[in-house]
């Protein structure tokens, strides 16, 4: 008997010997590698050079948020804000979008969701059509542990806003993102920030066509003339058309590709083509189905 209680103390004292060994393994030091985080601050700022009799531009953002390939989308913001681009302008001033704590790693999107934009000129004010809600950008915000990252988005404002044929406004933002690393950044009231400092990671332009499409070298011309029909912008021809007389009119279709590698052959079928003017609205002028060869 004292042989078999003996044993059974000595393995007693080994399970609470093992069972401290592996709280040791799974000590915090671990989990505070996975889980650290760095400081990540979004500004809005707006850098338009002429804006003519347009006094405001109110674009209501709803949310704001980044993506990592190991964390997915991740929500910086999700209470909409509204600012006014050319009041930010004219005071030089950044606004706050969102200063969070972010998992440190890399990421290579930030993605905004517009739901509004009121411009307002001499006539009063009126929303503007956007051809996308969803601002996509990619980028590459560097987040570290105990250092502070920004993300500044500074909306061309001159190069953004279009008006039709009608005098509508057309919204197709036009931004330039920055984002840096390890930089300083000051908070004032009124959510003005300042950010200076540190190292930039990434810089560029991008844009957005009339079809919702963001990237670097797309947006809408200055000079494209437009029109919004059943809700949908449409880019038209801009030429000017005689009322009174009738003139001809000759549309072709060509092609400028460069190189288009293994390709030997386009297709294009056009169903129809149409003209616009003030006075007659849209005039079809050819409802014959072509079908254009190009040989590359």
């Amino acid at each position: 008997m004292r042989n078999t209680l003996s044993t059974l103390m000595t393995l007693l004292v080994l399970v609470v010997l093992v069972a401290g060994c592996t709280a040791g393994v799974q000590a915090p030091v671990g989990d505070a590698e996975v889980n650290a985080t760095g400081r990540a601050v979004f500004v809005i700022t707006d850098a338009a050079a002429n804006m003519g009799s347009v006094s405001s531009v109110k674009v209501t953002v709803d949310s704001v948020s980044v993506h990592s390939a190991s964390e997915g989308w991740v929500a910086v913001l999700s209470t909409p804000g509204t600012y006014d681009l050319l009041q930010l302008k004219a005071e030089g001033k950044n606004a706050l979008l969102a200063d969070v704590q972010l998992e440190e790693g890399r990421y290579e999107q930030a993605r905004l969701q517009i739901s509004k934009v009121v411009v307002t000129d001499a006539e009063g004010s009126r929303e503007a059509k956007l051809p996308s809600g969803e601002l996509k950008v990619v980028g590459n915000l560097e987040v570290d542990a105990n250092t502070t990252s920004t993300a500044t988005f500074e909306f061309i404002a001159d190069e953004s806003l279009h008006v039709t044929g009608s005098g509508e406004y057309v919204m197709a933002p036009v931004v330039k993102v920055e984002t840096r690393h390890d930089a300083d950044v000051e908070v004032r009231s009124g959510s003005d920030v300042v950010v200076s400092g540190g190292s930039v990671t990434a810089s560029s332009k991008v844009g957005m066509d009339i079809s919702g499409n963001v990237g670097v070298g797309l947006k809408i011309g200055l000079n494209e003339t437009l029109d919004i029909e059943n809700g949908k912008i449409k880019i038209g021809i801009g030429m000017p058309v005689s009322v009174a007389g009738k003139g001809r009119l000759v549309v072709g279709v060509t092609d400028k590709a460069v190189k288009a590698s293994s390709v030997s052959s386009v297709m294009v079928t056009v169903d129809n083509v149409s003209v616009h003017n003030s006075a007659k609205g849209w005039v079809d002028v050819s409802l014959t189905p072509r079908t254009n060869s190009e040989d590359i």
